[in-house]
């Protein structure tokens, strides 16, 4: 089956340089072998010798079929070839071959590129279609292509912008949808009185982080397993935050021992045994499938009990160093559907850190 390529502007341009190729092979051979003709019969009868005559005779025959035949055999390809293609609806490529059907050509190549970028909307197609539209000579064609293409990068861009969120909103979907982002979960240390209780003053906050998640340091070779939350360094008495509103589910004040700051060190083989060193801590249910756990706090200074509402940001204790610690930390934890994920990943800037 013959392709139609005749709509193909570097094709047709071809077939230009061979139409006037073949236009002037078609006008210059014959006209050369009749000069040819006339100058043998010029000399044959200048000279008078028949056997020239006679030459030029035979060779005159030759000439004028070459001359013939030269003359109308492209005449009579180009015509099969149209017959045989306008059975299946294709143009001629010879007869396409003008600088208008060659300038037509090159702007619907464009116009298909531009189009496959409207529909397809990615940065490569669009690339693509502007080097296509680049090429062309037809200004007017060429700044209404334009025209479209700024609106299909408007598109793209929106496009893009648009997945950004999407991947920021759902960077961890495989947990679970997570419609708010959780807060720092370390907040100021001036002198505060919740619900009868007072706050020491603290020194002002400066955070470290001490330990990653899944993190299988020296503290944490005593567990048994790698770390399944994040430790962060705090001056005690710093505030610990709600990092997300919920329900206190465990311990709660009301339902607690109060642990006192531990200071344990390694044994001989550089490990902490840290079993049976329970740390004051609170755990608190989002509601949408997620918890967050929050360890370590000084004793006595843990403010929700057991059953209450709390916050975004509402102040739930102070940073201490009780069970298994070596220094004044939040051990904060996240759980998505009863499996902890990395708090490091989930946690946003967006409350104002002292």
């Amino acid at each position: 089956m013959i392709l139609n390529i005749c709509d193909n502007g570097d094709v047709l341009s071809v077939m230009r340089i061979v139409n006037i190729t073949v236009l002037i092979i078609k006008i210059a051979i014959p006209i050369i072998l009749i000069l040819s003709l006339s100058i043998n019969y010029l000399k044959a009868v200048y000279t008078s010798d028949n056997d020239a005559l006679v030459k030029a005779n035979k060779q005159a025959v030759n000439k004028m079929i070459a001359a013939i035949l030269i003359f109308f055999i492209p005449t009579f390809v180009n015509v099969l070839v149209k017959l045989g293609s306008s059975e299946n609806g294709y143009s001629n490529c010879l007869t396409n071959a003008t600088e208008e059907k060659i300038s037509e050509a090159y702007v619907n190549q464009a116009q298909n590129t531009v189009d496959y970028a409207k529909n397809n909307k990615t940065r490569g197609n669009y690339s693509i279609a502007k080097s296509y539209v680049s090429t062309l000579k037809d200004k007017d064609e060429k700044e209404r292509l334009n025209k479209e293409l700024d609106a299909i990068l408007k598109e793209i861009e929106a496009k893009e912008e648009e997945e950004k969120k999407k991947e920021e909103a759902n960077k961890l979907t495989q947990f679970g949808n997570l419609n708010t982002d959780f807060w720092f979960p370390v907040g100021g240390s001036e002198v505060k009185e919740i619900n009868g209780v007072k706050f020491a003053p603290g020194p002002p906050v400066a955070t470290a982080l001490t330990a990653h998640f899944g993190g299988n340091d020296s503290v944490h070779k005593g567990l048994g397993g790698g770390h399944g939350a994040i430790d962060i360094g705090a001056g005690k008495w710093s505030y610990v935050i709600a990092a997300k509103s919920g329900t206190v589910i465990s311990p709660g004040a009301n339902d607690r021992i109060d642990y006192p700051d531990s200071s344990i060190k390694p044994d001989a083989n550089g490990k902490y045994n840290c079993r049976g060193l329970v740390a004051n801590s609170v755990t608190i249910d989002h509601g949408d499938g997620t918890k967050t756990s929050y360890a370590h706090f000084t004793a006595n200074t843990i403010t929700v009990r057991a059953g209450d509402h709390v916050t975004q940001g509402q102040i739930i204790g102070q940073v201490g160093s009780s069970g298994c610690s070596t220094g004044p930390h939040l051990h904060f934890a996240i759980s998505v559907n009863g499996k902890n994920v990395d708090p490091e990943k989930y946690v946003s800037g967006s409350n104002p850190r002292p």
